[in-house]
């Protein structure tokens, strides 16, 4: 445990309860221009581990505020029950005290408060809030906390994981509904990497107790996939499962098991490419699926001419030795005339070629699913484009 820290656990379980006395025949629809709102405070004291009361002697929780040091009433007969009256309060959020409880044999706990209200639902000058505090016992210590990290299933080696303190909620709570911050610093980031079984694991012992981390599993690239985590994952150190599994997902937005297209030569709708050729670049490596099926089509052609000869003959397609590139050249039988500004009865006018039906698999699956390469999305998430243009419009 991180003896450094003095973890806060005080959650507020129902920070909307308004008191409903004052004058019962009140209009509660004329707005109220209250000052001087005050609240009642009032919680019970709990052993972090067990759950039972703190009632001992020594049990002690007090407010700051300001240069007062208000020491909160205790019920005798409900052991760690306590009361703090006429708290001053805000209606803009901007009144913000220190809470501290104490007890022998328990590690104490600090946290900031505010305190506000809100006048169109009081109906007096007092508001009631509630808020318990969990406290740990001395020695006792965090346990391991292990971080799996898988993509469609597969365990992710090498993945970088990190538990980011939480200072903006770095408390123990067991049942809260809001919690209290208590705006304390502790040690910086923990990293660690995942082994072959996705598994990072960290000590206890560098770990504090009470202490709320994020797990934030670095950007990655796997098996040519861009892996990011999808949605941050909170913990609680002590309250919180100790096993915390991440399913990372394709940074790129589709459902082609993280096969998109991550460079395309296309990609500037208004560029001109004379020869028609077409290359992208995939995120991972793929087998293409009987080239003849790959097909294309002129549009606006007054004299090129795709070779049609036999199926497929119209389009040639390689792929790199890789398996990330892929290259689809057109073969005409008449090739394409430019506008040279006295040819514009046979140059080919704002002519473009559109690719289609080309089929791949996985290089690096056990799955036989067939993708439609030009059915892919590129790294803005919209639909790859088939289309090159060929020659300028005149």
């Amino acid at each position: 445990m991180n003896a450094m820290l003095k973890t806060a656990g005080l959650s507020l379980l129902a920070s909307g309860l308004i008191a409903c006395g004052g004058d019962e025949n009140q209009d509660a629809s004329v707005p109220q221009n209250y000052h001087n709102i005050t609240t009642h405070m009032q919680g019970t004291v709990f052993d972090a581990v067990t759950g039972a009361r703190i009632s001992n002697d020594s049990l002690k929780v007090m407010l700051v505020q300001g240069d007062k040091y208000r020491t909160a009433k205790l019920n005798k007969e409900y052991g760690g029950d306590y009361f703090i009256s006429d708290i001053p309060t805000s209606t803009e959020n901007n009144v913000t005290f220190r809470m501290e409880a104490t007890a022998t044999g328990y590690q104490p706990v600090v946290a900031s408060v505010d305190f506000m209200a809100d006048t169109n639902s009081l109906q007096d000058k007092n508001a009631w809030r509630m808020g318990n505090f969990y406290l740990y016992p001395l020695g006792v210590s965090a346990a391991d906390m292990t971080v799996t990290v898988t993509y469609n299933g597969e365990m992710i080696e090498g993945a970088t994981v990190q538990l980011q303190p939480n200072t903006g909620g770095n408390t123990l709570t067991a049942d809260s509904i809001n919690v209290i911050a208590p705006n304390n610093g502790f040690q910086g980031a923990i990293t660690a990497t995942t082994d072959a079984e996705g598994n990072a694991v960290f000590s206890g012992d560098a770990l504090v107790l009470g202490g709320r981390y994020q797990v934030q599993i670095l950007p990655m690239s796997y098996k040519g996939i861009e892996l990011g985590q999808p949605a941050a994952v909170n913990v609680n150190i002590g309250t919180d499962i100790i096993h915390q599994r991440v399913a990372m997902a394709d940074i790129v937005p589709g459902t082609n098991d993280g096969l998109y297209v991550a460079q395309a030569s296309n990609e500037d709708d208004n560029a001109i490419n004379s020869n028609g050729s077409l290359i992208l670049k995939l995120s991972r490596p793929v087998s293409i699926v009987n080239e003849s099926l790959a097909s294309a089509a002129l549009t606006n052609a007054t004299t090129a001419v795709l070779d049609s000869n036999s199926q497929g003959s119209e389009v040639t397609v390689t792929l790199s030795t890789d398996g990330l590139t892929l290259t689809l050249q057109p073969n005409f039988s008449t090739t394409p005339v430019s506008f040279n500004g006295s040819n514009s009865g046979t140059a080919d006018n704002a002519m473009f070629i559109t690719y289609s039906n080309l089929f791949v698999r996985l290089q690096d699956s056990d799955t036989t699913e067939l993708y439609d390469v030009l059915s892919l999305v590129d790294t803005s998430g919209a639909t790859v484009s088939g289309r090159v243009n060929v020659t300028v419009a005149f």
